[in-house]
């Protein structure tokens, strides 16, 4: 019998519940649609259904017989719950120590990513922060949100040198070109916007949507792909954007994939469901996650899209490529990595059927953004990638 399209869940806290050798925690095989088929693992006997093929501190594999299908679950090695007293909808981690996250609340954070103190408070948007991201620098903030504004930050100060200006609806996300000195944004207002963060001004709009654009990514394709040359010669505004390709995705199921010198629309495609989130696993394959659970490759050689996975029903609020595949988490609480074939070795667990709204990981550790408040952190070597 195959595995079929199915997802194995297992108790959230099942890494204390283990603790003493005789204790037992819950699991379950869960079909697309269908009865999920309940179990335990732990404990002196097994119950048939399941059956535990390792186990370390952090990690436990574990099989479903009948199908065969098998998933490593991670915990993790930290969980932080001082910075937010409401739902994480969004973070970032940097190489160099800092994180920066926010809350449902309106509080930006920048905190230390070893222990989870907080440096600062960053105060001045005027509604809600939808997006915040570190610059490659990773001690300079990007934030926007409800105001229709983005702010840029110095995270060692907290001051606000730089504010754009320039939608007409909150900024849901954004992308940072190369090492930022431009940087793209994505609104409600169905625009795809480019900015050059010195002079705080808009230099163009790279696309104009039929609905709100949810979300954005950046690659570079130089010397993998052939790219049309500008019209004109970009500005003075304009740095790095030579070989670079936008992916957005929109809330009426539309996908596009841009040229961001060019400004030329490479390929687009209508899919059935609102995309919530997208990214690129490789320089040349995007993905993105839709509301009703699936996952869809969009290939920018090809100009083609096709299925990644649809083994769950559960909305993917958050992509982040991590080493040639994407680190998915979902609505239900379910955190995933995905490599390109479709395949799902690995779980990151402890949400408690709390969405997993954000992923970001530096060169050690693995970071969530929770509707339970919680951010967790999670170990990069217990993803044998």
């Amino acid at each position: 019998m195959a595995a079929g399209r199915s997802v194995l869940v297992v108790q959230s806290d099942w890494h204390d519940s283990l603790r003493d050798n005789d204790s037992t925690a819950w699991i379950l095989r869960k079909p697309l649609g269908g009865k999920a088929e309940y179990g335990k693992v732990g404990g002196s006997t097994s119950d048939g259904i399941f059956t535990v093929q390792s186990r370390t501190e952090r990690t436990i594999s574990v099989t479903h017989n009948s199908t065969g299908l098998t998933t490593v679950f991670i915990a993790p090695v930290a969980v932080f719950g001082g910075l937010h007293s409401k739902s994480v909808i969004c973070l970032d981690v940097a190489n160099g120590g800092l994180g920066i996250s926010v809350c449902t609340d309106n509080k930006l954070v920048v905190w230390e990513t070893e222990t989870g103190i907080v440096r600062r408070s960053l105060d001045g948007h005027l509604f809600d922060v939808y997006t915040c991201c570190l610059f490659p620098s990773g001690i300079v903030v990007l934030s926007g949100g409800g105001d229709m504004q983005m702010r840029i930050w110095d995270a060692a100060t907290g001051s606000c040198p730089v504010i754009l200006k320039g939608h007409t609806s909150a900024v849901l996300d954004t992308a940072i070109v190369d090492r930022g000195k431009n940087i793209i944004s994505v609104s409600k207002d169905g625009t795809a916007r480019l900015w050059n963060c010195g002079a705080a001004k808009c230099i163009d709009t790279l696309l104009s949507a039929e609905s709100a654009i949810n979300c954005c990514a950046i690659t570079d394709v130089t010397g993998l792909m052939e790219l049309s040359t500008p019209m004109e010669d970009p500005g003075e505004l304009e740095h790095c954007t030579a070989g670079k390709l936008l992916l957005v995705g929109c809330e009426d199921g539309k996908v596009y994939v841009v040229g961001v010198e060019s400004r030329i629309v490479l390929c687009s495609f209508p899919l059935k469901e609102n995309i919530l989130s997208c990214c690129w696993a490789t320089p040349t394959i995007g993905v993105v996650g839709l509301s009703d659970g699936q996952l869809v490759i969009i290939d920018a050689v090809a100009s083609s899209k096709r299925p990644l996975s649809h083994d769950s029903a559960s909305s993917v609020e958050s992509l982040a490529a991590y080493k040639g595949g994407v680190l998915v988490g979902r609505r239900d609480g379910l955190c995933q990595f995905y490599h390109l074939d479709g395949t799902s070795p690995y779980q990151l667990t402890g949400s408690d059927c709390d969405p997993i709204y954000k992923i970001s990981y530096d060169c050690n550790n693995i970071y969530t953004a929770c509707r339970d408040g919680m951010v967790r952190k999670y170990r990069v070597r217990d993803l044998n990638v």
